[in-house]
């Protein structure tokens, strides 16, 4: 909807017939009035008594056109004559518009006032019954969404994403790698993963052997000297094979094999070790450094931030994603929160009953310019038309009744006349 079809601007069809309407009435009632003027004035020689309504005529028509061009030269100048002080509203407009904003100002925006307005509403519970509305949560949520969106969207987000990146790296650098190895090793050490490490080990070294076997018999063959029987070196090849095999078998089928013990005194004294040795702290707040300052992690938190963006403005673009929908949920929750607590509702009135008179007394000036600064962005003609919509009808009511009253008063002075001719 464009702002020329707004309800009550200078297009409003509803509003300019009911002023027309109610401008013809009072121009034909002047117009009335001017007629029996005439009748009056010809028939008041021959019978007296016409006198009386020629007078109430003459003064009604007086008071008419009086009125007429006062409410007329509210609005625009009356007959196009440069008359001073006409056409009021659209050569006044910026003056009016200041000092409506000071009448705001020094009446309404003014702390007692709203500290009495706070202490008598429960503006919390009020707050939460509105956003326990599915149709409010869901349009406040769509409202977030839009700011969101317009946030995450300005700009490029390379001052944000720099910034961003600065601080995961300053965390990271606080971040003690010795404790953080120490608890990774702790998990591993415990609840049995040391078998399934023990495993995948047996399984990684079975792999290697079957792959390189023919490997193993060629070196077995260089390693020994060249008048050694082929049948020697072939018995060397297999016992060697055979008994890694036998180990491998013994370890994957045996629970309690040493070994499984043996790797988990080794990471119990790795675990040790890393609390309290110099060396392997240096070596591991090196390589901390090395893995941070790696162009692979910087390329890897670039894709991750390019993608996190555009998921986000994605889902706060579509009213069913997971992230509206989340939003939804938090607002009407915290709607029912406010609406049932009456714990919470109290707190959050304690904290608006502070944080508005703050922001009215400190900012009443700011606010109050809003609307001098709004009505001086108008244009003159619009802002004049626009205003006679809304009250040119009561003020043609104004022109029918001095019509009226003035007739009544020229009767008045008629009848004086006769009194003390």
């Amino acid at each position: 909807m464009s702002p020329a079809e707004l309800p009550g601007s200078p297009s409003d069809p509803d509003l300019s017939r009911r002023l027309a309407s109610m401008r013809l009435m009072a121009t034909a009632l002047v117009a009335a009035m001017a007629v029996l003027f005439v009748v009056a004035s010809s028939l008041a020689p021959r019978y007296p008594a016409f006198g009386w309504l020629r007078a109430f005529a003459e003064a009604a028509m007086i008071g008419g056109l009086a009125d007429w061009f006062a409410v007329t030269a509210l609005f625009r100048r009356p007959l196009g004559l440069p008359i001073p002080h006409t056409a009021v509203v659209p050569t006044r407009k910026d003056a009016i518009g200041r000092a409506l904003a000071r009448f705001i100002r020094d009446h309404f925006l003014v702390r007692e006032t709203i500290e009495q307005r706070l202490e008598r509403a429960n503006v919390a519970a009020r707050v939460g019954q509105w956003l326990m509305d599915e149709r409010n949560a869901e349009r406040l949520s769509r409202d977030v969404g839009r700011v969101l969106d317009w946030i995450v969207g300005a700009g490029d987000g390379s001052e944000l994403r720099s910034a961003l990146g600065a601080t995961l790296k300053a965390a990271g650098e606080r971040l003690p790698v010795q404790t953080a190895l120490a608890a990774l090793v702790d998990v591993l050490a415990s609840s049995g993963r040391t078998d399934a490490i023990v495993d995948e080990l047996v399984r990684f070294a079975r792999t290697q052997l079957d792959r390189h076997r023919f490997e193993l018999r060629l070196r077995i063959a260089d390693k020994t000297p060249w008048w050694f029987p082929r049948a020697v070196d072939q018995e060397i090849y297999d016992r060697i094979v055979g008994e890694i095999e036998r180990i491998l078998n013994d370890v994957a089928s045996n629970p309690q094999h040493a070994a499984r013990a043996e790797l988990v005194a080794y990471l119990q004294n790795l675990r040790d070790s890393l609390e309290k040795d110099p060396e392997l702290l240096a070596k591991g707040r090196a390589w901390q450094e090395e893995v941070l300052g790696h162009p692979a992690v910087r390329s890897l938190g670039a894709e991750l931030w390019a993608r996190t963006h555009e998921y986000v403005r994605e889902s706060l673009a579509a009213p069913g994603s997971p992230l509206r929908l989340g939003i939804e949920r938090e607002i009407t929750r915290l709607g029912a929160a406010l609406a049932s607590d009456d714990a919470l509702a109290e707190q959050m009135n304690a904290w608006l009953r502070k944080l508005v008179p703050y922001v009215v007394e400190n900012y009443r000036g700011p606010l109050s310019e809003i609307v001098s600064e709004t009505i001086a962005s108008w244009d003159a003609a619009a802002t004049s038309r626009r205003i006679e919509l809304h009250i040119g009808r009561d003020l043609q009511f104004i022109r029918v009744n001095g019509t009226l009253v003035g007739g009544l008063v020229g009767v008045a002075i008629y009848a004086l006349s006769r009194i003390f001719a």
